[in-house]
Order: C-alpha cells, then structure tokens, then sequence
C-alpha cells in the first residue's frame, strides 16, 4: 500500500499530549468518515477499510492516547472520560459538518459516550457503526483481551517475531492484515523494539485483583450510561458482528438494535472474529462502505 494514499498529522490534546491521526483525503465531497481503534490497536488496523472508503469522502484514523504514534501519558488518564474528552476535541477541529462515526470495541464505546454527552457534535454526526461491542459484552471474551494485553512482550527482536506473535492472539486474521498491524505496531524504546501501546494502559482500565473478565471489572464500567446513550442516537446506526466473535453477544446485539437504538440494523461479518477487520477485511470494507454510502 502506498504511503502517499495518507497523510500523518497530530494535535495537542487539552493536556498538551500529542495525538496522532492519519488522514486518506478527498477534496471532492463535502462529508468525512471517522474510524476509532480498540484496545491495544491503533489507526493503521483500518488502513483497508480506509483506503476502500477513501473513494466516498475523507477518511480520519485517531490513535487514541496511549496507543499508536500518540504519545503515552504519565499520569495514566486511561479512562473513558478522558478517552471521550479527546475524542471531542479531535471531532471539534474537523472542516466537516457531515460525520460518519465508526468505532470497534473501546472506540465504539469512547463514541457512544460522546453522543450521550455531546449534543452539538451529536448533530453533526451522519451516521453511526458499532463494531462488535456493547454496553455489556461477555465474560469470556473481555477477561482473554485483558490477558492477552497483560502477558504480551514488552520487546521483540524484529518485526517477523511480533508478526508471529499476533499470529497467536489474532488467530484469525489474514496473513497480509497481520504484517501490516507487525510493521505499525512497534516503536523503538531504548534501543529495543517495543509495543506501542502504553503497558499502564491495562492498569488504569481495569480495577486491580478483579477477574470476573466482564465490562463490570472495568474501573470505569459506565454500562448504564451507554444503554442510555444508545438509546439517545437517531441517526443511522449498523451494529456489526463477527461470526465467531467472543465478545458481543447475540442478546446484547439483539437488544441494542431491536429495543434500544432507534434506527439501527444489524449484520454479521463471516470468518471474523473480534477483530472483523483483519479477520475478513474484504466483506468488513464492502458491507461499511455500502452502510455509509447509503446514508450520504
């Protein structure tokens, strides 16, 4: 994939940490697509999806704090609000009235808070895509992200020994999905090559000692607040599911777009898992891209 398909920028949060973004430009239409990264990811795990939408309109990939090629912060603000907080910010400064927000796992959860919260963003917001989350997910699934996040390596020798590595959690995802997560993945941290996400990440979201592995374990597990916060969306809303996903729940994505949300619709995304873009990054691209355009 050629870099010059995107650009790298960054602004300064409202504590003055450096937030990167990627930018796929289209000077052509008047409406923008954001795409919000999960927990432990960063914007490049959109690079497909991105570059699939980019014929539509702009494309902006944030990497949370934390994460990516955002700085990491020292005093650990690690939580939703401050996740939220930034997210604002960043959608502030956009030159669109326009939206469409996408957000998988914790970026799904980050903007289910800000439409709760935010009402003047919330009007500018086109259309919104859930990506295999609630504001309940299962046990199983949320207690093996926490442990895969706390038993990884804090260095590898290269990037074919990370690539390896991520061949083991996301088990998955195709080979050419997991090479480009290796070779964005990693920074250099003393001379050695390390993850890029922040290793105080898992401490600050989690509360210490607890293992019931559900969203109740999080220190901040706001599950109310986002039932109410969905309940609050009227624009266009697509749930997405992966077929084998361990983490949302057939109940909970059944609740959210029958009773809850009210306008949504909901499909599944085949041979995927959590990760439904690595996992089948063709049937996740069409099936976004073919939801966003019928909401320009």
């Amino acid at each position: 994939m050629s870099k010059a398909l995107y650009q790298s920028r960054t602004l300064k949060a409202q504590d003055q940490l450096s937030l990167h973004y990627l930018l796929w430009p289209n000077i052509h239409s008047q409406q923008c697509t954001v795409l919000l990264h999960g927990f432990t990811n960063n914007s490049h795990i959109f690079d497909t999806a991105a570059q699939n939408l980019q014929a539509l309109m702009s494309v902006y990939c944030l990497d949370f704090r934390g994460h990516g090629d955002s700085d990491w912060d020292d005093e650990e603000k690690y939580h939703h609000d401050q996740l939220e907080e930034d997210l604002a910010l960043f959608l502030q400064q956009l030159p669109f009235q326009k939206i469409h927000l996408v957000g998988h796992s914790l970026g799904a959860r980050v903007a289910m808070l800000l439409l709760g919260r935010n009402d003047t963003l919330k009007q500018r917001i086109k259309s919104f895509t859930i990506i295999d989350t609630g504001p309940e997910v299962r046990a199983v699934g949320v207690n093996k992200v926490r442990e895969d996040a706390e038993n990884t390596p804090t260095e590898f020798p290269d990037i074919p020994s990370y690539q390896q590595y991520l061949s083991s959690i996301y088990i998955l995802s195709e080979p050419a999905e997991l090479q480009k997560m290796a070779e964005h993945g990693l920074k250099t941290v003393n001379g050695k090559l390390s993850p890029k996400t922040d290793p105080a990440f898992t401490r600050a979201l989690w509360k210490p000692d607890s293992n019931n592995g559900n969203s109740g374990d999080l220190k901040f597990p706001l599950n109310e607040e986002l039932w109410q916060s969905l309940a609050s969306i009227h624009c266009p809303t697509l749930v997405l599911k992966g077929q084998a996903s361990a983490i949302l729940g057939k109940r909970i994505a059944e609740k959210m777009v029958n009773d809850i949300i009210p306008n949504a619709t909901f499909e599944t995304i085949s041979r995927a898992g959590h990760a439904l873009m690595v996992d089948n990054p063709s049937e996740f691209s069409d099936t976004l891209k073919r939801f966003i355009k019928s909401n320009t």
